[in-house]
């Protein structure tokens, strides 16, 4: 069994975004695409976005999860770019949302979240006053999950972090949005660069190999979008990188 899996989290509808992620990718063809959710909200390019991923599915193995904004999606919850999401992607691409859990096992190896086990809204590393949560209670998330590796995103920081047992915890960053400011509670994410986010993994004879990836993309093109729907914050933090 090949034993390479590309991370993809917090695309976020954005199509310029995953077209680079795909490209730089086209190296690694028989890896397995995981998607950690957060896909397609957003007032970018929902539908585009889920037909790639769809035509990606035909070429290589593609296994992916829903967030919390798929969830709001799923749920009609109230917001400024639901509307559009929605209308964008009609009955199809709303059943297609349908069928992803909230969580996966993939070849009893990796564990795939978004947010942090058991709940798609929390993040599983960070703590918003302290920078990373405390070891123990990211340990005790991890407890009862059968499994050499832990994905995560939600965040849309990427990191890496080693359990006291030796599993590691990967958070990819975020392929279509490298910032964002939320009210509950108020904070901001920020990665400083408008870069699309990816992590690789591989099991090798040394061990697990992570390799995360920056790649430069079309940005101006996401922005342009933004600015088409009136949003004006996703504008400012696809240009820069900073919320």
């Amino acid at each position: 069994m090949n034993l390479r899996y590309a991370l993809l989290s917090d695309i976020h509808g954005n199509l310029a975004a995953l077209d680079a992620v795909l490209d730089d990718l086209a190296d690694w063809p028989d890896a397995t695409l995981l998607d950690l959710g957060d896909t397609l909200y957003g007032p970018l390019d929902p539908r585009g976005t889920w037909q790639r991923l769809l035509v990606e599915s035909e070429t290589r193995r593609v296994l992916g999860i829903n967030g919390n904004q798929d969830r709001d999606v799923l749920e009609r919850r109230p917001s400024a770019t639901l509307g559009f999401v929605v209308d964008e992607l009609g009955d199809a691409g709303l059943r297609w949302l349908q069928k992803r859990p909230a969580s996966i096992l993939v070849d009893n190896l990796v564990y795939v979240c978004h947010g942090k086990p058991g709940d798609d809204t929390r993040y599983w590393l960070e703590d918003l006053d302290d920078g990373l949560r405390a070891l123990a209670d990211i340990n005790a998330d991890a407890a009862d999950i059968a499994a050499e590796i832990l994905v995560c995103g939600h965040s849309h920081i990427p990191r890496v972090l080693t359990l006291p047992d030796g599993r590691m915890i990967v958070n990819p960053g975020s392929v279509g949005l490298p910032a964002f400011r939320d009210s509950d509670p108020p904070h901001a994410m920020q990665t400083g660069a408008p870069l699309a986010r990816y992590a690789r993994i591989e099991a090798t004879d040394r061990g697990w190999l992570i390799a995360h990836r920056a790649i430069p993309y079309d940005h101006e093109q996401a922005v342009e979008q933004a600015l088409d729907r009136d949003r004006l914050d996703w504008a400012q933090w696809l240009s820069s990188g900073w919320a």
